[in-house]
């Protein structure tokens, strides 16, 4: 029998309707669109249960009148891929049976099944009971994914960026505070994809979420968690598509504005030095953000316009111990699309969007009582991001069973931040054990980037017989330029000894010295992609379908002087898995999968690592400090050249022996549609970052060799390298270089092998049960809710590093020398074992509706960080090779001991778990033909809990000297605030 879709968006809907929908948004089946289009797939059989060949299945869209037809197989499925989201009828006719038509059915980005009975007309008694049924389990799909529109997310209390409606899946947790995003299958926030309309959007340089977008433009956004196809590539974390709205034959209009009072923001809350929470109101800023917008046919049925004019603007001030700030914004975006329905089996769409921002800050440096004078001259800041974003894409339907899609994009994003007070040096005191800025300096120094991405694929589809193929090529460039100056002199850094010889330096116990650190960087680099996939979806008999599918791809990074430093080839990605419909009927399935995926070394490695940039310590004996703040400067203790301004060579940078950075997961699961309003589901998850990509510095090991291999030479010290001497590897794995050690212009194949080294292999295991059910607990209340354990333990977090909150792709302090990793391994920053969430929506009448969202979660593990010993772990090594553990020496309190003694990481116990709840509220006004009125408020954290979401892990400074606030909260969840809006459609 037919089962209602209910999920059709009409302007004169009401809220009640809208809600309905949200079962099927929220729960659809899962089928891959790399463009951004939609697809269904089913079965038509009849009455009897047997196949029916030869049915015509017609759909036509309701907003934009395009029609597409096709027939059934032998065994009586049919397919039709590329299609635009939105509201279809779909009919179903074959001579000699009955007519099955459906209206309002919405097809989205993740598919839809759609299954039809029809009856013969010699058998009248039969006819009554023929019909479409849709399901909400795709008994063909391994992958995980949720799928909800703009429209439904506008019910419920969730800010409109990809991390927050992300964060509604199962199996995601919330990034560090410090840098936010999204953490999906126990990865780091920077090993996600972000697409849109097919364009990869992720962030071009580090890859930490996606760049600024125009909500209102989006109409669906899917979060795919796992079991991936081999269409995606570049990640090795989970995927969030992103659809855009598109103009239907009937024009529309609407403009929206939304605000964030500072009135109805509750001031966060900070523990002082004394251990006592307190409210912090020395934050002060409002926000607020319009939208207009225009959607039409410019010709009826054929060519279609959205268009979107987007501006932002916030202003506000902050006030602490050493500064006070006021800063303003302004982010003019537009969005357009337009989309050419050359003729039934040929369509051309484009979109193109700018997100470009300016903002400006003026900054008073305060006095050591906490004094400054308004009338004095600011140090003044401006900067500007963003850039312009397009793509073009063609769909051709070469035949029923052949389908052809092709995409070219370009993604740029551009800054400049000409910053404060470029005269004067920044000066840090850090002699009594904490960090003191010292003078009016304002900004460190200048800096500009220009990041680009180019993107092309093409994507072919074919259904022969049981199989549908899918095959397909991408391809991606990213260009990438930086630039930064540093302010006055440099930088200055002022400490005191703790002891002798302290920082290896000839300097007695309170004794007093100045680093001047020299520093910045010029540099234009690439990076390069490649992929090829196949994968066939393959109907064994009527209840098994196995995917086979494999992913070929290649990367590879250019240093600043265009020489390629990392060139990975034949990485291997097989996507398989499996699917078992248990009853037969549709409404169940067993299902399992097995992928790799891989992960390129990040753009931001390039800039860190691969360009022209200087960097010299110069190391003085501090005679005593200015009143502005700047030193007096004796003896020279040491220069220090970590960079000297040339390019390195591109031999050097990379482990000769080193592979890619890549992922294994393993899924089983099992999905049951209980009746047609519920449906539940379980999953279990295993991933494995089987291998890493980290820079290291392999002095020790080097200098061993080379204690081996010239013992007999007499100019063996002049051969022994010093401090820095960074590589990329795979932590575990011998080094094979290239390198010139007697200095007589030829370069030595050297291998380092990995005892030497004195690395572990790098690790990362993530362990999840995801329990999910969704459904209606009246016809006017949905809710879904899930329930995730999972564990996150190694040695490794990935490509960023939350617990000393280090947003540097591929560049963090993990495994830079080997006594960093010393008790490293244990539970990692993002294992939050326990996960509640649930959301839903009640309509209290058809125009007035409560939406809320709630969320519990365990706490996160506790470390701590102080200065290591030297006479345990690789320090040992590291003095009796080297005569200085660099690790102690350079990087002060960033091992894992607690005042001498090892502490394991994340061994320290775990914060407390953390509640909160948000509600939103919308309120519908139909004007009838003068349009209609929708307003709207989010609450979140409604009841304005202060959990702890972060404790500070600094056992010791840097001094060895112990932290009075060590273990200290330092960082609670958002307090209460409320956004206002006022939308007008006609």
């Amino acid at each position: 029998m037919f089962q209602n879709n209910k999920s059709g968006f009409q302007p004169r809907k009401t809220i009640a309707a809208l809600a309905v929908g949200t079962a099927i948004a929220l729960s659809s089946p899962s089928v891959l669109a790399t463009d951004g289009k939609a697809s269904i797939h089913g079965h038509i059989e009849s009455v009897a249960g047997t196949d029916l060949n030869n049915v015509v299945i017609t759909i036509k869209h309701e907003g934009k009148g395009i029609v597409r037809t096709t027939t059934t197989t032998e065994k009586g499925d049919f397919s039709l891929k590329g299609l635009p989201i939105g509201d279809y009828t779909i009919t179903v006719t074959k001579d000699g049976f009955t007519t099955v038509s459906e209206e309002h059915v919405n097809i989205n980005v993740a598919g839809l099944v759609f299954d039809a009975t029809m009856a013969d007309t010699s058998n009248i008694e039969r006819i009554e009971v023929s019909g479409a049924r849709i399901s909400q389990i795709d008994t063909s799909s391994t992958q995980a994914s949720q799928v909800i529109s703009t429209e439904r997310l506008n019910l419920l209390p969730v800010e409109l960026n990809s991390s927050a409606i992300a964060m509604l899946a199962p199996g995601t947790v919330g990034g560090d505070a410090s840098f936010g995003g999204v953490a999906i299958g126990g990865s780091s926030v920077a090993e996600n994809g972000y697409m849109l309309n097919g364009l990869n959007i992720t962030d071009v340089r580090k890859g930490m979420g996606d760049i600024e977008l125009p909500w209102q433009a989006i109409q669906q956004t899917e979060v795919i968690t796992g079991g991936v196809s081999p269409e995606y590539g570049r990640f090795i974390g989970g995927v969030v598509n992103l659809v855009s709205k598109s103009g239907d034959n009937e024009w529309s209009f609407g403009g929206k504005i939304e605000i964030e009072p500072q009135s109805l923001r509750e001031p966060y809350p900070w523990i002082n030095n004394e251990g006592k929470m307190i409210q912090s109101d020395t934050t002060n800023y409002d926000e607020k953000e319009i939208n207009l917008w225009a959607s039409g046919a410019i010709i009826e049925d054929t060519l279609f316009f959205y268009g979107l004019y987007n501006p932002q603007s916030g202003d506000g001030s902050s006030d602490s111990d050493t500064n006070y700030i006021e800063n303003e914004w302004e982010r003019d975006m537009w969005f357009a699309k337009l989309d050419w329905e050359i003729s039934e089996n040929h369509s051309i769409s484009a979109m193109a969007f700018d997100n470009g921002a300016t903002y400006q800050s003026n900054e008073w440096r305060k006095d050591t009582d906490g004094n400054f004078n308004k009338a004095d001259k600011p140090g003044e800041t401006l900067g500007k991001d963003g850039g312009l974003v397009w793509n073009v894409q063609y769909t051709g339907y070469l035949s029923d069973d052949f389908t052809v899609s092709a995409m070219y994009g370009h993604v740029e994003n551009e800054t400049g931040v000409p910053s404060g007070t470029p005269e004067l040096s920044r000066v840090w005191d850090n002699r009594d054990g904490y960090w003191v800025p010292l003078g009016d300096w304002v900004g460190s120094g200048d800096s500009s980037t220009k990041d680009m991405r180019k993107v092309y694929r093409v994507d072919f589809d074919y259904v022969m017989g049981d199989h549908t193929f899918r095959f397909g090529f991408d391809h991606e460039t990213l260009e990438i330029s930086d630039y930064y100056e540093p302010h006055g002199d440099g930088w200055y850094d002022y400490y005191r000894a703790a002891e002798d010889g302290a920082a290896g330096l000839p300097i007695l116990a309170g004794e007093e010295y100045a680093d001047l650190r020299i520093w910045g960087k010029e540099s234009e680099t690439e990076n390069q992609s490649n992929a090829i996939y196949f994968t066939d979806t393959w109907e064994v008999n009527d209840q098994l379908v196995l995917n086979l599918g494999v992913r070929a791809s290649e990367f590879s990074n250019t240093t600043g002087s265009g020489d390629k430093y990392v060139d990975l080839k034949d990485q291997i990605a097989p996507r398989v898995g499996f699917t078992y419909d248990l009853m037969g009927d549709g409404s169940s399935k067993l299902y399992g999968s097995y992928g790799r995926y891989f992960q390129p070394v990040s753009p931001n490695t390039n800039v860190r690592m691969a360009s022209a940039a200087y960097d010299i310590h110069h190391i003085y004996r501090l005679e005593g400090v200015n009143a502005d703040g700047t030193p007096q400067l004796g003896e020279k203790l040491r220069t220090d050249i970590v960079a000297d301004g040339t390019v390195p060579d591109a031999d050097q940078l990379f482990n000769n022996q080193a592979e890619s950075m890549y992922s294994d997961e393993i899924v089983i699961g099992y999905e049951q549609q209980i009746n047609d309003d519920w449906a539940a589901g379980v999953r279990l998850v295993s991933r494995e970052l089987k291998q890493s990509i980290e820079d290291i510095s392999f002095n020790y090991g080097m200098n061993q060799w080379i204690k081996e291999n010239y013992a007999n030479d007499p100019n063996l010290n002049d051969y022994l390298v010093g401090g820095w001497f960074p590589t990329l590897t795979n932590p575990g794995r011998d080094v094979t270089m290239s390198y010139d050690v007697d200095g007589d212009g030829t370069k030595e194949s050297v291998t380092v092998n990995a005892d030497m080294l004195g690395f572990p292999d790098s690790k990362r295991q993530y362990y999840a049960a995801e329990f999910n059910v969704s459904g209606y607990v009246t016809t006017d209340f949905f809710i879904a809710a899930s329930y995730t354990w999972s564990h996150s333990y190694g040695n490794t977090e990935g490509l960023v590093r939350s617990d000393n909150g280090q947003a540097d792709p591929g560049w963090t302090t993990s495994f830079d020398y080997p006594e960093l990793m010393d008790n490293g391994y244990g539970n990692l920053p993002n294992d939050r074992r326990h996960n509640i969430k649930s959301y839903g929506i009640y309509n209290v009448t058809e125009d007035f509706s409560v939406g809320y969202n709630f969320w519990a979660k365990s706490g996160k593990p506790k470390s701590a960080f102080g200065v290591h010993p030297e006479d345990d772990g690789y320090c040992v090594t590291a003095i009796s090779v080297d005569g200085v553990c660099y690790g102690r020496d350079w990087y002060g309190a960033a091992s894992f001991y607690n005042d001498g003694v090892a502490t394991a990481r994340g061994s320290l116990g775990t914060t407390e778990w953390v509640y909160n709840l948000d509600l939103n509220l919308t309120y519908r006004v139909d004007l009838e033909d003068a349009g209609l009125l929708t307003f709207k408020m989010n609450v979140f954290n409604v009841f304005n809990m202060d959990g702890i979401e972060g404790v500070d892990e600094q056992s010791e400074f840097d001094s060895g000297t112990n932290n009075p606030r060590f273990g200290y909260a330092d960082d609670f969840q958002t307090p209460r605030y409320v956004k206002l809006s006022l939308r007008y459609d006609f």
